[in-house]
């Protein structure tokens, strides 16, 4: 990691004021390994996924090597809170039973042991299924999801439950119950959200792919932020089924993580019920939809990560052709407000979803018990909302009767004046910023936003349409931190859009890994304090604009760097307020 880097983001990190943690933080998940365990010499945990699986299937290494390199890289980088449950005897033990069928001349395929995580959102059997929230605490399922039988119907095994933004319901993966998950590339950045413990993992090598779900950009967001592919598949190609806690069932869809484009084409083969073919396409003499209104907010340190790409995918022959997407996003944001989402879906959907389970708790109880701040307002102001006030359900309706059918024609429209079949966005106009200076209002050119309306402005349509969008990684902008290239297809072209973003990540910069951890021996905690600034004007001095600070329990390196930072005179003449240290 660049020392001006760390210390930019550290600067950014310290002019923000301590507060008290709302709930109490529950600790990072410990990661226990057998005894003797061996060093993963052959580097599997380095393996992508189709070569681990084409290495598990051939029985050149066995499923329970594969899992414990997993593992042991999974001990190592435990300081970045991106586990909520590892059970490494079951993990072992599942793994073995995959290496004994093979041994006994069975068919292990199409996976043949193949370990990886699973977002906190995903029933699986005998593990918590807390969705990132306080009460969901004691909710442990005795069934699978449908996807999640799908997958170890197809000979895979669950590495782990992963950590993420409190009920899917943010951008960060910042949770101050469960504890923040922190940036593999910079530890003291948020990884985007809400899928963020699965991206933190994978960017770590401690997982070559992992279960997400999409939203509003939930995989493809933390794939941006932490260097990896995140897939957001046609609404309906994965089954949600009973076994996953529902945000917006109208918009919400399972997805795949992964390093590359290439396994993820491998996981949607299994687990998608829509085509799975993958066309052969040529880059040269593509077009592809350059969608000039996002292209236009971009911020400066991300500029040269995508220059580069331009030039690399121009060289590889495709011709970007010039489209403005300004009256589609200008549609949606006046006719989709997720407001109206959430107010009629989310809670008989979580109502639904506790039904099932037998559980004797209520969506209001749930709801009265949410940690992170501004999820709890939001879902409060849901609670508490008068009948007549916007959106009314004659509103809610319109969208599914109206506003729909002519969102999707105007976005199909678009493709078909351009005369192309792909989108290319940025997957975001920021890269991760500091814990401490992100939520709710994030600094972007002089001006402090909404993070959410920062992060998601290129991933919203897609979930309002049900059309699928493909985060892919192209290497490191001028802060050391992950950049995100996105591209979109119509509804249905999900194979076009896995065979063309394959196409291009062979073309593109590659991913460096992510440098060694500075958190190693501590743990993080996001504290909480109340937001000064009210959104509108510039910020005034002391002012915060942050609902939370970052703290780390323990030794380690970064929080020493942070204490010597602190302790510079240059540094503490610009700074009225510090970070804490437990």
């Amino acid at each position: 990691m660049q020392v001006f880097g760390v210390l930019t983001s550290l600067l950014a990190l310290l002019v923000q004021l301590p507060g008290s943690a709302k709930t109490q933080l529950t600790g990072v998940q410990t990661i226990a390994l057998p005894a003797n365990t061996p060093g993963d010499a052959l580097g599997l945990a380095e393996l992508g996924t189709a070569e681990a699986v084409e290495r598990l299937c051939a029985r050149n290494i066995t499923s329970v090597q594969y899992a414990t390199a997993l593992l042991q890289r999974g001990h190592l980088w435990e300081c970045l809170n991106a586990f909520s449950e590892v059970d490494v005897e079951r993990v072992l033990t599942e793994a073995q039973a995959v290496d004994d069928r093979a041994a006994a001349g069975r068919d292990v395929g199409p996976l043949c042991g193949l370990s990886i995580v699973v977002k906190d959102l995903y029933d699986v059997a005998n593990y918590t299924t807390a969705a990132g929230t306080p009460s969901l605490t004691g909710n442990v399922p005795q069934n699978n999801s449908v996807l999640i039988d799908k997958f170890l119907a197809a000979n895979g095994v669950v590495l782990g439950k992963t950590r993420m933004h409190e009920l899917a319901y943010g951008v960060t993966s910042i949770n101050p119950f469960f504890g923040p998950v922190l940036n593999p590339y910079n530890n003291t950045c948020h990884t985007g959200g809400s899928s963020g413990g699965t991206a933190a993992l994978i960017a770590a090598r401690a997982t070559s792919a992992g279960f997400c779900s999409d939203t509003g950009g939930s995989c493809r967001i933390p794939g941006a932020m932490c260097g990896t592919a995140g897939f957001r598949p046609t609404s309906g190609c994965y089954d949600a089924g009973d076994g996953i806690v529902p945000l917006v069932p109208s918009r919400d869809t399972p997805g795949m993580m992964a390093r590359s484009v290439e396994d993820i084409i491998l996981m949607n083969s299994v687990l998608s019920s829509c085509n799975t073919s993958i066309p052969a396409v040529s880059l040269s003499g593509l077009r592809v939809g350059f969608a000039t209104n996002w292209w236009s907010q971009v911020a400066d340190e991300s500029n040269s990560a995508y220059e580069q790409a331009f030039t690399a995918l121009q060289e590889a022959g495709v011709e970007l052709v010039d489209v403005d997407f300004s009256s589609v996003q200008s549609f949606s944001d006046q006719l989709f407000p997720d407001v109206s989402g959430y107010t009629f879906e989310m809670p008989g959907a979580i109502s639904k979803y506790l039904y099932r389970h037998k559980s004797d708790l209520s969506f209001y109880t749930l709801a009265e018990e949410i940690a992170s701040p501004t999820v709890y307002s939001t879902v409060q102001g849901i609670v508490e909302k008068p009948a007549e006030v916007y959106p009314t359900l004659q509103d809610y309706i319109n969208i599914f009767s109206t506003y729909r059918p002519q969102l999707t024609a105007m976005y199909n429209a678009k493709y078909d004046e351009a005369e192309v079949d792909i989108i290319m966005t940025p997957m975001t106009s920021v890269p991760a910023t500091p814990i401490s200076a992100t939520e709710p209002y994030t600094s972007f050119k002089g001006r402090y936003l909404l993070n959410r309306d920062l992060l998601r402005v290129t991933s919203v349509i897609e979930p309002e349409i049900g059309a699928p969008g493909l985060n892919i990684p192209i290497g490191l902008g001028e802060t050391s931190l992950p950049v995100g290239l996105q591209i979109q297809a119509r509804s249905g072209y999900d194979n076009l859009l896995l065979a063309v973003g394959e196409a291009m990540q062979d073309v593109l910069p590659q991913m460096p890994p992510p440098p060694a951890p500075l958190c190693t021996g501590c743990s993080p905690q996001a504290l909480t304090q109340q937001v000064t600034y009210s959104g509108t004007g510039p910020l005034q001095n002391g002012q915060t604009t942050s609902a939370y600070t970052l703290s780390f329990e323990g030794a380690c390196p970064i929080k020493s760097m942070m204490q010597t930072v602190l302790a510079s005179s240059a540094v503490q003449d610009n700074v009225n307020s510090v970070v804490t240290f437990d």
